[in-house]
């Protein structure tokens, strides 16, 4: 994702359920409210890992906007009154909007939809308590590691269907350490993915690696054939010998050594029901007519192609 949309998800929480209220005859906009933040520890944040946020400093001015899945596109709402304190936490309540955003999310709930709370909170400073030490905070005494935010401005809350949008399963944390269950999920499903990942590449490569290390022994072997034999192979050849798999790269380096010893290359099938083509160039024979005389035929003599004569010839008396 775009590194700005990633340092905003940084300071997205999803904490907990929204009450919807019913329609009341008489009133022109729907109403919500819910518990934004408990004052607990949040646990299991991609990013942050553990961190609270302190109520005694925390700012939230005037109206706050309530969006869909953090998306300034969808306004759904807006925030118009809220209470704090370190028994209930920072609770909310607000109005929908009659757009298709706020009408989504009453029908939904009208519906038995469970909606989720997030919200986008920016802090003043962020203290980092190392492990070993303590801190209290919203009335706790808290051991480290964990992050505190002090001054954190609630910019805007959302309503999230936690698990229908990656992004936000992406930001998905639990406030509530006695059930993580139902938070913690997505945070091990990212983890699954990206294990699953992780052991797709790590295969992907130790492919690679044997490839590149028969590729290399296969042109080490043709290498140290041309020194053994004292000629170079042409090109085409060495394509050929590359091409091979390794029976029947056996069988033509058999084949090459007994010619170059001064014998006929032994008259058998390379392994399988038929020859191998690539060994077609090696040792092409043809049968020629001796002298023939008037209307008889003669001997025939059976004869090496001329790149094999020419061949011989090169390696005679070595």
């Amino acid at each position: 994702m775009p590194k700005t949309e990633e340092k905003q998800n940084q300071y997205c929480f999803q904490l907990g359920q929204l009450n919807v209220d019913a329609q009341e005859e008489g009133k022109k906009k729907r109403t919500f409210s819910g518990v934004a933040y408990s004052g607990e520890v949040i646990t299991d944040h991609w990013y942050w890992k553990q961190v609270i946020f302190d109520l005694d400093s925390m700012q939230i001015k005037g109206r706050i906007p309530a969006l869909l899945e953090h998306s300034s596109y969808q306004r759904a709402g807006a925030i118009e009154s809220h209470s704090i304190s370190h028994e209930s936490g920072l609770t909310v309540s607000g109005i929908l909007l009659s757009n298709e955003f706020g009408t989504q999310v009453a029908t939904d709930s009208d519906d038995g939809f469970p909606w989720q709370m997030s919200v986008r909170i920016e802090p003043a400073s962020i203290d980092e308590i190392q492990a070993g030490n303590t801190v209290t905070v919203n009335g706790k005494l808290l051991h480290g590691p964990i992050t505190v935010f002090r001054g954190g401005r609630i910019r805007e809350v959302s309503f999230c269907a936690l698990g229908a949008d990656e992004n936000t399963m992406a930001v998905a944390a639990s406030h509530n350490p006695n059930n993580p269950q139902e938070d913690t999920n997505v945070t091990e499903l990212e983890q699954l993915k990206a294990a699953n990942q992780q052991l797709t590449t790590e295969r992907d490569n130790a492919v690679n690696e044997l490839k590149k290390f028969q590729a290399d022994k296969r042109s080490d072997d043709i290498a140290a054939l041309e020194t053994e034999l004292k000629t170079q192979f042409s090109a085409e050849d060495k394509t050929a010998y590359t091409a091979m798999d390794d029976t029947t790269f056996a069988f033509a380096t058999k084949q090459l050594r007994q010619f170059s010893a001064g014998g006929q290359p032994a008259q058998q099938p390379v392994p399988g029901n038929q020859p191998n083509p690539a060994l077609a160039h090696l040792f092409t024979h043809q049968a020629n007519g001796g002298a023939q005389g008037q209307g008889g035929t003669g001997n025939q003599e059976h004869q090496f192609s001329a790149g094999a004569k020419a061949f011989a010839a090169q390696n005679k008396g070595n």
